[in-house]
């Protein structure tokens, strides 16, 4: 009798930090997958409420089981969490899951097909269903409309091209190429896609494949992009960008976005800030 190929092992690692309330949907949702050759790497980062312990009780009520890591110690930070579960992992493909946020059943094997068919490509992305606190949904965010796969490193700069961070699965093997995530960034996702697709090609496929839950935590909301978010990408893009004419370009889209998004919040200190920056960098100097 012939034997079936082994369908390649996925590693889905989440860092979890103080959410007691939404960890067990985002586990069951992965323990739900269609997809069955999955391990499941949980990192308690060192929450101040009972994260460990509503994430150990998903995976004991959940009568679908599948293998899994969760450990619980002080908190390093998200990168450390991530490179942390990145030593742990053994699978050929990894995805990220953020601990407030849940996938579609066939994410996985939606995108693991797709990788598997097209092996020049290193990450394959889609698009997102945005929820809220009560996980009803309340929006969806699309790639479609700007370049989201092939060569998207100078797309990305330019702000052209887009990775959607909450959707992603990629292979392991980049690390070999670019190393793990940065502790030195906060926003280390801005980092790391800048440095995957400085190397690698992207795939998209056309259609929600996660849920991202939008809440006032959340790093990327206006007050955070203005108080330090815009500060790290300056910083990550000055770390990452040779080429001087791409970078003042790069740099220069960011400073105005964030001037524009200061005049909208009448924040007239941030505005002044990044609007004499972008001045700076237009007609001047790269500061």
């Amino acid at each position: 009798m012939q034997t079936l190929p082994t369908k390649p092992l996925v590693s889905i690692g989440i860092a979890l930090y103080n959410h007691e309330y939404y960890i067990k949907e985002c586990i069951d949702s992965i323990l739900n997958q269609t997809y069955d050759n999955i391990e499941i790497i949980v990192i308690d980062d060192g929450s101040k409420d009972a994260s460990y312990q509503s994430a150990l009780h998903a995976f004991e009520t959940n009568p679908i089981k599948r293998p899994y890591i969760l450990k619980t110690r002080p908190n390093k930070g998200m990168c450390n969490t991530l490179n942390e579960i990145i030593t742990l992992a053994k699978g050929e493909y990894i995805s990220f899951v953020g601990s407030d946020d849940f996938i579609h059943p066939e994410k996985i094997a939606k995108q693991v097909a797709y990788l598997e068919s097209h092996p020049d490509v290193a990450l394959v992305q889609s698009d997102s269903y945005i929820v809220d606190k009560e996980s009803h949904i309340t929006s969806l965010f699309t790639c479609q409309g700007r370049q989201n796969e092939g060569d998207l490193y100078e797309a990305l700069i330019s702000g052209k091209g887009l990775v959607n961070t909450p959707s992603h699965l990629y292979r392991t093997c980049v690390y070999e190429k670019i190393g793990v995530y940065d502790p030195a960034f906060r926003w280390e996702d801005t980092d790391f896609w800048l440095r995957l697709t400085k190397h690698f090609k992207v795939g998209y496929i056309p259609e929600p494949l996660n849920y991202y839950r939008r809440h006032g935590e959340n790093l990327s909301n206006a007050e955070n992009a203005l108080k330090f978010v815009n500060e790290e990408i300056i910083k990550i893009y000055k770390k990452n960008i040779d080429d001087p004419v791409l970078l003042r370009k790069g740099l220069c889209k960011i400073y105005r976005k964030s001037y524009l998004k200061a005049l909208k919040k009448l924040k007239l200190s941030y505005f002044l800030k990044y609007f004499l920056r972008y001045l700076s960098c237009r007609f001047g100097v790269i500061r």
